[in-house]
């Protein structure tokens, strides 16, 4: 092989390798192998690495129902003292303080650790002045650097006291002056974070519905969410029979055994796409939780009401209720209000967790309900699962535990970084290296021309990339975020006993509009994200479309065959094909009314096909040809794919409706 050609080879290599590297090296990053110790030993690390993190829990993304959490007013001076003070309702022994920081992804790397404060404090004090206080942390000397994603977790000498105060002496620049945010500020005493839920003031702050609010510091909703370790769960916890009416009293009850004096007590959401509890609605939104010396709750010792929750389900975190110490053996789940999945209303819960003296006093511990779901075959959901150790996902852990392990993901993440930086450096000096000494002054013209041409094509391609990643965190982020503020304010709305009742339905309107609207988005914003998108998360998706949009009546889905080759698939393809099979949902939701339907997904090597069909009032094809049942959208969809569309139904007898497309599209 010549000089020259050797040049364009080392050049085309280049320029393929960053569209490539996520599934196979490209031929330079070999070259770079053969050539450079330093990019072996990074590539080393690096898959040490990956293994490393398999093993350890990761954080929740984004924002968690649309709370931020703590956001300082405006502030003019810079080096001005601006604090958060927690009252914690008694003096503790106080072994830890984690540092959350906010996460606002719409602003995209600017957003992690937005608004960390740049040099602060933490002390504790037995009165609310602060008088004699001791400096738990002192970061006031230096600038500390942002910590991005990851808590700040500090383990100073144990101090008691009832009052902690985060004092930032260093804000980060806004427009209008300076500021410092946080997402969550816990205090550690043994295995509990004993400031969930406590009274939290500030010298300042925004209080802007539902993204920014001074109490969102101690709230327990964070990216951190549930204690977990990667150990998968075989169970998904409690799950009621479904009722047809949103005020339901059902009740669960956990019976310790003997007398405990409870400190908390923890109730965790499942996270599971049955369509009962589809999007975290399990969870009530109204619920009452009692502790009684007796099973029959005629004295109760202490009650606590988790008043509806206009912020939604609790979005993989727990709902913390501090018992202060009181001493029951009997703990009772009440619901009021159940959130709704069409016309289904089902009370769930993954794990109900009872501390005493830093102990799990519920674990293992004899349960009793009003009711539970009768699911043939069904063999994760059972009243005595809500106290087996395990959240829907992953088995749970003790606090202080935990923020180990995420402490070490987050050391873990950076050296990841740090390494992948430090490796493509090296690979592309190689390429320059080599392409150079093999060419001389031809080489170098060569090499110009060659890679100007591919360089604008993988720039292109990059460019493309991004749009579409900045197009995803948009909709999921900003919009996103929007809309579950509409929903939110709606809600409330509805539910304002002084509007009249043509108000409050016009609200009830705008909320269902604005569900609907956001359950669409994340639909697009699945589509478009960049990424392996192959068969299986295609075939997956839609099995949980049918659960979505179809939850409420009997539904059979069949994949033949069960096991498949998974193989990538063009926007293209998933975008009509997806949508062809979510109209073809709707249509049956909307003007099926059947009794029954059955779902057939279709895969051969060449090509995938759906069928859907029920036992409803059925139509005449001929009569809707030019309105409704969206029937030329789903022709025009099948013939961009070259595939196929037909329909089959007989007014009285059901519809039948068939999707084919090659693989290829």
């Amino acid at each position: 092989m010549g000089p020259a050609r050797t040049v364009i080879w080392v050049v085309l290599a280049v320029g393929a390798g960053g569209e490539l590297r996520a599934q196979a090296p490209t031929a330079t990053e070999r070259l770079a192998r053969l050539f450079s110790r330093e990019v072996r030993e990074a590539e080393l690390r690096l898959a040490q690495l990956a293994g490393e993190l398999e093993g350890l829990p990761a954080l929740l993304h984004g924002p968690q129902g649309s709370r931020y959490g703590f956001h300082s007013g405006t502030i003019f001076d810079q080096a001005e003292p601006q604090w958060v003070q927690l009252d914690l309702g008694r003096s503790y022994p106080i072994d830890g303080l984690v540092a959350m920081p906010a996460h606002v992804p719409t602003i995209e790397t600017q957003g992690e650790g937005y608004g960390f404060p740049r040099r602060f404090k933490i002390e504790v004090a037995d009165n609310a002045e602060m008088r004699d206080a001791a400096v738990m942390v002192n970061r006031t000397a230096q600038d500390v650097e942002n910590p991005g994603l990851y808590p700040l977790v500090f383990r100073p000498a144990v101090r008691s006291g009832r009052y902690v105060r985060f004092t930032s002496t260093k804000h980060d620049p806004s427009a209008e002056g300076f500021f410092w945010a946080m997402e969550e500020l816990l205090v550690l005493a043994g295995n509990r974070n004993v400031a969930a839920g406590c009274l939290a003031t500030a010298s300042s702050h925004l209080d802007l519905f539902p993204n920014w609010a001074v109490q969102r510091i101690v709230d327990s909703q964070s990216a951190m969410g549930v204690p977990v370790t990667v150990e998968p769960s075989p169970t998904d916890g409690y799950l009621s029979a479904p009722s047809d009416q949103p005020v339901t009293g059902k009740w669960l009850v956990v019976d310790l055994g003997q007398d405990f004096e409870i400190d908390e007590i923890r109730l965790i959401g499942v996270e599971s796409e049955d369509h009962e509890v589809v999007g975290g609605r399990g969870f009530p939104r109204d619920l009452m939780v009692e502790l009684a010396v007796r099973p029959g709750f005629e004295s109760k010792v202490w009650q606590m009401r988790n008043a509806p929750n206009f912020l939604g389900h609790p979005w993989g975190s727990p709902v913390v209720m501090p018992c202060a110490g009181r001493t029951g053996r009997y703990i009772r789940v009440m619901t009021k209000e159940l959130w709704a999945r069409d016309k289904l209303h089902s009370f769930a819960l993954a794990e109900l967790q009872a501390y005493a003296g830093g102990v799990n006093v519920a674990l293992g511990k004899p349960v009793r309900v009003m009711d539970a779901a009768n699911q043939p075959g069904a063999t994760r959901w059972a009243p005595q699962f809500v106290v087996d150790g395990y959240t829907s996902r992953h088995r749970l852990i003790e606090l202080p535990e935990y923020l180990e392990l995420i402490v070490r993901r987050g050391s873990l993440v950076k050296e990841q970084k740090m390494l992948e930086a430090r490796r493509d450096r090296q690979v592309r000096q190689v390429a320059t290296t080599l392409g150079v000494g093999g060419g001389g002054l031809g080489g170098v013209a060569l090499l110009g021309w060659a890679w100007m041409l591919v360089r604008q094509k993988a720039v292109r391609r990059r460019d493309v990339v991004r749009l579409r990643e900045q197009i995803a965190r948009d909709l999921h982020d900003d919009i996103g975020s929007n809309l579950g503020g509409i929903v939110l304010l709606s809600e409330m709305g509805s539910r304002h006993s002084g509007l009249d009742e043509e108000l409050r339905n016009d609200f009830k309107a705008i909320k269902q509009a604005a569900e609907e609207t956001s359950e669409s988005m994340q639909d697009i914003v699945w589509l478009i994200q960049p990424g392996n998108m192959g068969l299986r998360e295609l075939v997956l998706k839609m099995r949980q479309s049918v659960a979505m949009m179809l939850g409420n009546l009997p539904v059979s889905v069949v994949v033949e065959p069960p096991e498949f080759r998974n193989r990538q698939l063009s926007l293209l393809f998933r975008r009509h094909l997806f949508f062809a099979f979510k109209e073809t949902l709707n249509n049956v939701r909307r003007h099926a009314a059947a009794v029954r339907v059955e779902v057939r997904i279709a895969i051969s090597p060449t090509h995938l096909a759906f069928t859907v069909r029920d036992d409803g009032a059925g139509f005449d094809p001929q009569a809707v040809a030019e309105s409704g049942h969206g029937l030329r959208n789903l022709q025009r969809r099948a013939e961009r794919l070259k595939g196929t569309y037909r329909l089959a139904s007989t007014p009285g007898h059901g519809t039948s409706a068939f999707f084919k497309a090659p693989l290829k599209s």
